[in-house]
């Protein structure tokens, strides 16, 4: 099957953008870090966040990110 152009711009579109949006949620998890430790903390593998709107939109991007990825191998 063929790999169209279009198809291949819109998928690096669309993961340059996912890239955006995990920034966004290591940077909130960094700021919810600090926030329990009560002052700078080295990540962590382990942080996590249980619900910020950050965390949400890059779940969601994920779900678009997916969708895109799998119209390529079409």
């Amino acid at each position: 099957m063929p790999m169209y152009r279009g198809k291949i711009e819109r998928a690096k579109a669309d993961a340059e953008e996912f890239i955006g949006y995990c920034n966004e949620a290591l940077s909130r998890l960094d700021q919810e870090a600090e926030r329990s430790w009560g002052g700078p903390k080295p990540p962590s593998i382990v942080d996590s966040s249980f619900g910020s709107p950050e965390t949400g939109a890059l779940r969601r991007r994920s779900m678009d990110l997916t969708r895109t990825l799998a119209e390529l191998r079409k």
